[in-house]
């Protein structure tokens, strides 16, 4: 149990005795070593280090993202430990740009800033419209930054720059009482940065306390009134930005953890430029910049040989694989050139095809289309919930194995299985035809749903829970816009896929084209069953052109 932090009660962040460990091999991967330090409401303070030091991982605890191995981070009312996790509430308090903007990339600009007020917003409301005061100060802080023009444009479609901007109206919008900035102005010139930091430090923000990550020490000596420099994990220097920006002295304050002997390495400020002069600019070093040795290269010779041979054993076995597959069915090619006569008989028989049954069979196809658009339809509806609960990214395992054995379940019953079924149940006709590709169908795009959710990109998430975002507002506004264009590809393609299936259906008695196609060959009128097979690929055809289009534009 850790005991309380030895800090004044009235600063905006305390962090004491701070330790985030990582899984990785047996070791692990000591990201922060006993950080401890505290901010004051008002200040601007940079964190700044080498690429690994634990800049990145400190932010994310701050922001209840990361969960510390050991000691507690003090926000307001909010406390963070290794067995206190914040909810929902934290984020009217606190607020979290990524490096990666975290923006979702199929809503608008002004969408992604409107998320900001998710940690205000409860029930159903949220999932609709957003209020016309949240769309006004969106607007009004996407044009002081230069977005005017930009408002509706989806976040895909943004710059760099463009997407930054975004982040930071989203975060001014949200009006935390603490700011945190994780290279918040990389990808920004000189007028947007100063411009983004004099809207974050107006007391219409919420507050002007920031913690920023940088990388470039003249950026935090111009516009931080602290630096603290991590190493390793744990905390070198705490003082004045000049101090940090100009070379230091290592016997006074070492940018590098001493010796165990107690005696410094190679120079501290190894990161810093060698002295600063009076009235001048820092030479804009760049931490990240600073070599690290590398890890010995691997013999390239045996890395080949190990390759190739994986490759020619993986081949080995798909041959015999393929080998005792063929021998198991009697697999033969020249029983298929050893009858073609046969097929030529065949299609002889079905040509040229008898369109004076046009009319019956164009009648018994928009039946069949009937029954595939109610069908699909139903299935999409039934199938979404269970994709949701099978999706391994967002929901709990026991929940993932129900769902996922259910759509098993469906699955591997065929289609005209389903159609005996409910043939049995409600008679004959277009109705069990409709019940049989909803049961059927629900299987398959079950599964398509679910592989889809787990592909999307999970950052956008991660943002919307540092806005205060529910589960399923998450789900709304980050999964949703996401799996969209892929579920309508999905679904469009299992809707022709069912007009074929509705075709077979009809041999039981479901109703559709089928019943004709099943009786013209049972009575040898091959020459009538062309005419339905012509009129059924003339259909699938227009179907796929039309689909292919509407995907086409769902994934612009």
């Amino acid at each position: 149990m850790s005991t309380s932090p030895a800090f004044p009660v009235n600063n905006a962040l305390e962090v004491h005795d701070l330790h985030v460990n990582y899984d990785d091999g047996a070791e692990g991967v000591h990201a922060l070593r006993g950080v401890n330090f505290s901010i004051a409401p008002g200040e601007k303070v940079a964190i700044i280090g080498r690429s690994g030091s634990g800049k990145s991982s400190l932010l994310r605890v701050l922001a209840g993202l990361v969960a510390p191995e050991r000691g507690h981070v003090q926000i307001g009312d909010h406390l963070i430990g290794p067995d206190r996790h914040p909810g929902r509430s934290i984020y009217s308090d606190v607020g979290l740009v990524f490096q990666d903007y975290g923006l979702v990339p199929q809503l608008t600009a002004m969408q992604n800033v409107m998320c900001g007020r998710f940690h205000d917003r409860h029930g159903l409301a949220s999932l609709g419209n957003f209020p016309a005061d949240d769309r006004r100060r969106a607007r009004q802080l996407l044009t002081e930054l230069g977005l005017n023009e930009r408002l509706h444009t989806r976040a895909s479609k943004l710059s760099g720059g463009e997407q930054q901007r975004v982040a930071i109206a989203r975060l001014l919008l949200q009006k935390p009482r603490l700011m945190l900035l994780d290279e918040p102005v990389s990808s920004l010139d000189v007028h947007w940065t100063k411009q983004a930091l004099e809207l974050m430090s107006q007391p219409e923000s919420g507050s002007s306390t920031l913690v920023m990550v940088l990388h470039d020490l003249s950026m935090a000596r111009r516009f931080a009134d602290r630096v603290i420099c991590l190493h390793d994990g744990q905390i070198v220097f705490d003082g004045d930005p000049e101090a940090a920006c100009c070379r230091l002295e290592a016997e006074s304050c070492p940018l590098e953890p001493p010796a165990a002997d107690g005696t410094i390495d190679e120079p501290a400020a190894a990161f810093v430029s060698s002295t600063c002069p009076e009235g001048r600019e820092c030479a804009d070093p760049r931490i990240a910049s600073s070599p690290t040795p590398s890890e010995p290269i691997a013999d390239g010779v045996g890395g080949l040989w190990g390759k190739t041979s994986f490759y020619v054993t993986v081949a080995l076995l798909a041959l015999v694989l393929y080998v005792w597959a063929a021998m198991g069915v009697e697999f033969s090619v020249t029983r298929i050139f050893s009858n073609l006569e046969h097929a030529v008989d065949f299609g002889e028989r079905m040509f040229p095809p008898d369109f004076a049954v046009t009319a019956t069979v164009a009648s018994s196809l928009i039946e069949t289309i009937q029954m595939a658009l109610i069908g699909t339809s139903l299935a999409a509806i039934v199938s979404l919930p269970l994709a949701v609960l099978a999706a391994r990214n967002i929901s709990a395992r026991p929940l993932q194995a129900g769902a996922r054995l259910i759509l098993n379940g469906l699955r591997t019953i065929p289609s005209i299985i389903w159609g005996l079924f409910f043939v049995a149940i409600v008679g004959l006709g277009p109705f069990p035809g409709i019940l049989a590709l909803t049961f059927y169908a629900s299987g398959y795009l079950g599964k398509f749903y679910y592989e889809g959710i787990e592909s999307i990109d999970m950052g956008p998430l991660n943002s919307l829970r540092t806005v205060g975002a529910s589960p399923i507002q998450r789900f709304r506004w980050g999964v949703f816009p996401q799996v969209l264009p892929l579920m309508l590809g999905y679904t469009l393609y299992m809707f022709e896929y069912n007009i074929r299936a509705a075709s077979i259906l009809g041999i039981v008695g479901a109703g559709g084209i089928g019943f004709y196609l099943y009786t013209y060959i049972n009575n040898f009128q091959y020459d009538r069953a062309a005419t339905a097979l012509l009129l059924l690929l003339v259909v699938v055809t227009v179907i796929d052109s039309l689909s292919s289009r509407l995907r086409a534009r769902l994934m612009d």
